[in-house]
């Protein structure tokens, strides 16, 4: 029994790695930094994903304009920052439990590091029958998930109208588009795009409403005075789910044979919004929110930039039509039945929401006026088919020239919404 003792004591001094092999720290990391537990957004690392490459007797990371190496030990990583060729920082990590955590300075500033390997991914995708208990009337990072997915998953749920009312009738949330989520999305970082596909948007119910007079911002001050004539109020609308069809409950004589196609709507799809940022649900921008595009319905593919972890996603403000520009401030209000699909681009950010169905490619622009969301959308065309397709700015200038077109999607809110569109079948002409 002694000589084999001896003989594994001389065996650990000679080759201490059998014993105990070093820790691999290769590979993908969600990481968080903190400053005194909390967000500084001036620093060049808050929420991200790194991936360490073995490199020499080290790693090797790029995140953005940095690179990190590291020096590693049994359960130790010790982490340097560079920028520019300088010094911006140095983190000491150590691994336990699964999480790689310590204290360090970035930019001369104390901070936390935490990092932990990203959930693993099923081998099949899971369709999540979602029964809504709860729903907000705002997008906001700090709401605790309802759910967390995965890329390829589907989210089976329904929505409530802009009242707060369920299938049924009854309110089951404040008034002003409450919405259902948010939904936690494994994998996603800031940086990346998140990919919506509205697998079906289907009516509930067999009643809709909409306000009866045009909204202020999209008139002219004179016709104003006359409308105060007029009493505001709602029209009611009768859904016929089964003939895609819908009328007006008690029609004036000149509107009694009027009929609409069906044709239902998300107002609202948006992720959690940059920084710290708390945002009603009427709210629009590059993180989505209540666009008001009649182009969000069944068949259609979103792509929203990601701004928070988990990209947090929020829907609601469902339509049984609208027509654009949402003019009365309301489309045709109602609950909806609602299936999406999730998907990830990794390391892959865009400015503006773009939004995909078969025949056109759309850029959801918004702004502060029509004039600001009309450029909104056409710089981030611009910029698009200059990234997808290579043109130059005079081959834009040619093909936009003659292919452009636009819709308004939103004038009754606090920002503006205009979409540029494209026609599939004009791209295709187009070499990569």
């Amino acid at each position: 029994m002694n000589r084999l003792v001896s003989l594994a004591a001389v065996l650990l001094l000679l080759c201490p790695g059998a014993a105990l092999a070093a820790t691999d720290f290769s590979g993908a990391w969600e990481f968080s930094v903190r400053e005194f537990g909390d967000h500084n957004f001036y620093l060049p690392l808050t929420d991200g994903r790194l991936t360490l490459e073995k490199g020499g007797a080290g790693y090797v990371a790029h995140y953005n304009k940095l690179t990190l190496t590291g020096r590693p030990g049994n359960n130790d990583l010790n982490l340097a920052c560079q920028q520019d060729d300088k010094s911006c920082g140095s983190f000491a990590l150590k691994l336990s439990g699964g999480q790689l955590a310590g204290t360090g300075t970035l930019l001369g500033i104390p901070v936390t590091f935490k990092a932990a390997r990203p959930a693993a991914r099923p081998a099949a995708a899971t369709v999540h029958d979602y029964d809504p208990k709860s729903f907000h009337n705002f997008y906001s990072p700090a709401l605790v998930p309802v759910m967390r997915i995965f890329p390829g998953d589907s989210i089976k749920t329904r929505t409530l109208d802009s009242r707060g009312q369920d299938f049924d009738g009854k309110p089951r949330a404040p008034r002003g588009n409450p919405l259902t989520g948010p939904f936690y999305v494994e994998g996603a970082m800031p940086g990346d795009t998140l990919v919506v596909h509205l697998d079906r948007v289907r009516t509930n119910r067999d009643s809709a409403y909409q306000t009866n007079l045009i909204a202020s911002t999209a008139l002219e001050s004179g016709y104003l005075r006359e409308l105060a004539k007029h009493d505001a109020g709602f029209n009611s609308w009768k859904i016929n789910a089964a003939a895609g069809t819908a009328t007006l409950v008690d029609p004036s004589g000149k509107m009694s044979a009027y009929t609409i196609k069906l044709s239902p709507m998300l107002g609202c799809v948006g992720l959690a919004p940059p920084r710290d940022e708390v945002l009603g649900s009427g709210h629009l921008g590059p993180f989505g929110g209540n666009m008001d595009s009649p182009q969000v319905r069944e068949g259609a593919t979103l792509y929203i930039p990601v701004f928070q972890p988990g990209a947090l996603l929020y829907f609601g403000d469902g339509h049984a039509q609208q027509g654009e520009g949402e003019l009365p401030g309301q489309g045709l209000e109602t609950s909806l039945d609602v299936q999406l699909t999730v998907n990830l681009v990794q390391n892959k950010a865009l400015a503006q929401p773009r939004l995909e169905n078969p025949d056109y490619v759309m850029i959801m622009g918004n702004g502060v006026t029509v004039d600001a969301a009309m450029k909104s959308a056409t710089t981030e065309m611009s910029r698009w088919l200059a990234d997808a397709y290579g043109l130059t700015p005079q081959d834009i200038a040619a093909f936009l020239g003659t292919a452009m077109e636009y819709d308004i999607a939103e004038v009754v809110d606090s920002e503006y919404g205009v979409t540029a569109k494209v026609r599939k079948d004009a791209l295709a002409q187009l070499r990569k």
